[in-house]
């Protein structure tokens, strides 16, 4: 019997963005004790995405033990009805923070934790800047601020991505430029479309460094950038600045740090694990006052050591390798048994066949692990709740009287209503 796991990796989306990475990240993190393989002959499926899980059909998968990373956190997942289905299939939900562990421990599913890494060799300090502000003609004397989020929801480039806060870094922006004349706030990545019209309108100096099409249309493809060249951009800011409204990393954070730059965040995902409270903002206001101390007494530099210091630990490759070994400990080595690996084809094959007709059916039904969140899942659906006023959630003891309560609040702030 083989001692190794014969794993099935899946849920990127081929266009070099974050799914991608954690696939990617997964991958060499268990190198030397997997072997990849296909869904049919692995015993092990290990998705970045929980929607990819919902493309096998139960079948194709019985038996077999289904390991998700939680790209976000739960609350905002029980905002769309079929992550019933995730709840009541995945055997073990790897978080990668403490907030989405612990919200999976109140809903009352497997969890572990591992943490998100990027890439050190990549994301590192550059000398003389990167030469990237000269690039772009930014002044040296400049305070930039800036992220490299997407602002939209899909194709949708006028409809806000309300998860990654542009309206919040918007507001942050121009009641700072009214305070430090000097400031530019740098854009980079695709679909950054509504923040340039609005700092255009505003009037605060901005450069975006990316190709705008014709027409200014979506340029998705056109502007995902190649993550050397984000840590040349991360030289560039004076601040990075996390805005969001609930979050699954974001990996900017992380490789704000690693590339030796400041970084301030509301205390969401990763945020509330790393950053100590100086670099942490939960309003406008707040976030200006942080940001304008620093430009005048650089306020942030030893907070932002301190934090890079505890990512080097915490968020290494090796840290993250170390932790999914312990975590595949309790799962089945060896290939697949050869009559299970010809049954999984065959109902995948047929599984496929059907979606291709058109019949759309559910493929997890739901059971008793996934009760509680099947009932969170229908109060959202119905509107049937008050709106937390963030998605932040306890990290500590739960009271499993208030669980549900403070879940479907938070997930009807992510839902907007």
């Amino acid at each position: 019997m083989s001692t190794l796991w014969h794993v099935h990796f899946t849920g990127g989306e081929k266009v070099a963005w974050a799914l991608d990475e954690d696939l990617r990240v997964a991958r060499e993190a268990m190198e030397g004790h997997v072997i990849p393989t296909s869904p049919a002959a692995a015993r092990v499926i290990h998705s970045a995405y929980w929607p990819r899980l919902l493309d096998f059909g139960e079948r194709a998968v019985r038996g077999k033990k289904l390991v998700c990373f939680a790209d976000n956190p739960p609350v905002y997942s029980l905002t769309q009805p079929e992550f019933s289905q995730a709840a009541a299939r995945v055997d073990l939900w790897i978080a990668r923070t403490r907030e989405a562990e612990s919200q999976f421990r109140m809903l009352g599913l497997p969890v572990a934790r591992a943490p998100y890494t990027v890439d050190a060799t990549i994301f590192r300090p550059l000398e003389n800047d990167g030469g990237l502000r000269r690039e772009l003609g930014i002044d040296k004397k400049a305070f930039v601020i800036g992220n490299f989020h997407r602002d939209t929801e899909g194709t949708d480039l006028r409809r806000l991505k309300r998860q990654k806060g542009a309206d919040i870094l918007f507001e942050i922006a121009k009641e700072l430029y009214q305070r430090l004349p000097n400031l530019v706030v740098l854009l980079a990545g695709p679909r950054r479309h509504w923040l340039r019209r609005r700092l255009t309108a505003a009037g605060i100096p901005f450069r975006f460094h990316g190709r705008i099409g014709p027409n200014d249309q979506d340029d998705y493809d056109r502007n995902i950038l190649p993550r050397t060249e984000l840590n040349r951009l991360y030289q560039a800011l004076d601040v990075t600045v996390v805005p969001s409204r609930w979050e699954g990393g974001p990996h900017s954070l992380l490789e704000a740090l690693f590339a030796g730059q400041a970084v301030i965040s509301t205390p969401v995902g990763i945020a509330r694990d790393i950053l100590p409270s100086e670099m942490l903002f939960r309003t406008v206001d707040e976030a200006v006052s942080i940001l304008e101390n620093h430009a005048k007494t650089g306020s942030l530099r030893e907070p932002a050591f301190l934090a890079s210091r505890r990512a080097d630990r915490e968020n290494s490759t090796s840290a993250l390798s170390e932790a999914l070994v312990a975590i595949y400990q309790e799962l089945p080595r060896g290939p697949e048994r050869p009559m299970a690996r010809l049954s999984s084809a065959i109902a995948s094959s047929l599984f496929r066949v059907r979606r291709q007709l058109g019949q759309r059916q559910v493929v997890f039904p739901p059971n008793e692990q996934s009760a509680l969140a099947d009932r969170i899942i229908a109060k959202v659906q119905s509107r049937h709740g008050a709106a937390a006023q963030s998605a932040e959630t306890p990290l500590g003891v739960h009271d499993p009287a208030r669980d549900e309560q403070i879940l479907l609040g938070a997930a009807l702030f992510c839902q907007g209503r």
